[in-house]
C-alpha cells in the first residue's frame, strides 16, 4: 500500500471512530434521558473526577464551549436527576466543584462495560511497544485537533455554543474524550 493511500485509510479510520464512538455516547445518552450536550459535560465531569481534580463550572463553561447560562442549565438538569452534585469548598464557599455521583457510574459501568472488555480484547493482540506507538499517535492526533481548534478561534470562529438546540443537533467538537 502506498504511503498517501495508507494516510488517507488512517484518515478515514479516525474519522469512523469518531463517529462510532458518537453512536455509542448517543444511544447511552438517549437510554438515560440526556440530551448531546449533557453527555458531554458529564464525561467531562467523570474525567476530572478519575484524574483528581475539582471542576468547576467555569472550566466546564470553557470545555464545552457553552455560555455560562447555558452551562449552569446543563449543571441543574444533570444534579436533579442525580447524576451530579456540587460541593462547595471549606476554605472558600463561593468556589463550587462538579463531582460524579455512584449511580452514573454503575450506569456508566453498566452501560460500557461491555464495549470495554471488546475494546481490551483487541488491545490484546498487539504488543505493549505497539501500544505505547498507538497511544503516541492517538495522543499526538488530539493536540492535533486541539491545536486547529485553537487557531480557528484566534482567527475570530467562535466554539459552538449549544443554547437552545435540539437534542441531538448540537454541533460536535472536534474531539471524544
Amino acid at each position: 500500500m502506498e504511503d498517501k493511500e495508507l494516510r488517507r485509510e488512517i484518515v478515514d479510520a479516525i474519522r469512523g471512530m469518531s463517529l462510532d464512538g458518537q453512536r455509542v455516547a448517543d444511544a447511552f445518552a438517549h437510554s438515560n434521558g440526556l440530551n448531546a450536550t449533557d453527555m458531554r459535560a458529564l464525561v467531562l465531569i467523570m474525567e476530572a473526577e478519575m484524574r483528581h481534580e475539582a471542576l468547576t463550572a467555569g472550566q466546564l463553561s470553557a470545555r464545552l464551549g457553552t455560555s455560562s447560562g447555558a452551562t449552569t442549565a446543563v449543571i441543574d438538569r444533570l444534579e436533579r436527576i442525580g447524576h451530579i452534585h456540587r460541593n462547595r469548598s471549606h476554605a472558600d464557599r463561593r468556589k463550587v466543584t462538579l463531582h460524579f455521583e455512584p449511580l452514573a457510574m454503575q450506569l456508566a459501568g453498566a452501560y460500557f462495560g461491555p464495549l470495554g472488555a471488546l475494546t481490551d480484547e483487541v488491545m490484546s493482540r498487539y504488543t505493549e511497544t505497539e501500544l505505547r506507538t498507538i497511544l503516541g499517535f492517538m495522543q499526538a492526533i488530539r493536540e492535533s485537533y486541539d491545536r486547529h481548534i485553537k487557531d480557528r478561534q484566534s482567527d475570530g470562529a467562535a466554539p459552538p455554543d449549544n443554547d437552545g438546540a435540539p437534542d441531538g443537533l448540537q454541533p460536535r467538537s472536534g474531539r471524544n474524550g
